[in-house]
């Protein structure tokens, strides 16, 4: 597997097909917002996606940011892996009322998508 830097993106292929991406959005200089992780289903979730995370968290590192996180499972991984030098004050919470949610689409997915 191959992890693939573009801008505002990282992506896993493995044979030339899509395994998992992760989408970030570059507010500015000093501030950018993890904003998606989505993972194959046919993969191995917490393995792709700590990957992923992983390069993610080296690359704000790498350029001095602080992160605003909106997906679910990466808040997840960030409340188990805490990161204070680089998440922003004020993160939505992980759990309770008010925390992010997956939306539930009810959509079929195939593996040809």
């Amino acid at each position: 597997m191959t992890i693939t830097e573009h801008p505002g993106r990282l992506t896993i292929t493995s044979a030339g097909q899509l395994i998992a991406s992760l989408h970030y959005l570059q507010l500015s200089p000093t501030s950018w917002v993890l904003e998606q992780l989505f993972v194959r289903p046919s993969q191995d979730v917490s393995a792709v996606a700590q990957q992923l995370i992983g390069r993610f968290v080296e690359l704000a590192r790498d350029n001095d940011v602080t992160v605003k996180v909106l997906d679910p499972y990466a808040k997840r991984y960030f409340s188990q892996h805490p990161a204070p030098d680089l998440l922003a004050a004020n993160q939505l919470p992980v759990t309770g009322p008010t925390a992010v949610q997956p939306v539930a689409l009810n959509l079929r997915h195939t593996e040809e998508e």
